[in-house]
Formats: structure tokens, sequence, C-alpha cells
């Protein structure tokens, strides 16, 4: 009687070390994947700002006078840009800026 509760107190032991051993290798990767994903997120972040920070700007006369070449009306960019704040913006702010303009409903 006592070889089988010593087999039993060994085979206890042993599937304890392994649920240790499993659950401390599941922290490690969880551990891992948020590292990875935090880099993933720092890496997208500075190659954002750096497209931003690179791309060029051009006046607003520029996007007026180049409408056709962008896909639109100059009546549709002037209207856009009449009230915009700054006197140069990049082709990813026109853009916005523009979608945003025929996104609004007439009243």
């Amino acid at each position: 009687m006592e070889d089988v509760e010593a087999n039993v107190s060994e085979i206890s032991d042993e599937n304890n070390n392994i649920n240790s051993e499993l659950y401390n290798a599941a922290a490690d990767n969880e551990q891992n994947q948020s590292k990875e994903e935090s880099d993933i997120k720092e890496e997208t972040i500075v190659a954002s700002q750096t497209t931003a920070n690179d791309e060029p700007t051009y006046s607003i006369q520029e996007f007026i006078d180049n409408s056709a070449a962008l896909g639109y009306k100059k009546e549709v960019v002037a209207g856009a840009l009449f009230s915009y704040e700054k006197s140069e913006l990049t082709k990813t702010e026109f853009e916005t800026i523009v979608k945003e303009f025929l996104g609004k409903k007439v009243e």
C-alpha cells in the first residue's frame, strides 16, 4: 500500500512540475508576444512620422491649379480649401480635406 501511495505522490509531483513548466512557458510566450506587438507599434509610429515629415508640401494655389491631375474639379478643390488655415499642405492632408468636404451633407 505504501508503494502505491509513493507512486501516486511521485506522479502528483511530476504533474505539478509539468503544469508549472507549462504555465511558465505560457507566461514567457505571452510576454514575448506583447513585446513584439509593442515593437511593431513603435515601428509603425516611427514609419508614419517619417513619411509625414518627408512628404513635400504644396501651396493651396498649386492644388487648385492642378486639380484635374488630382482627379477633382477646380470648384471642389477651391471649396474644400476655402477656409483652410494653413497656406501649405501635403498631398495626404489634401486628400483627407477634400474627401471630408465631399462627404458633408448639404442641408
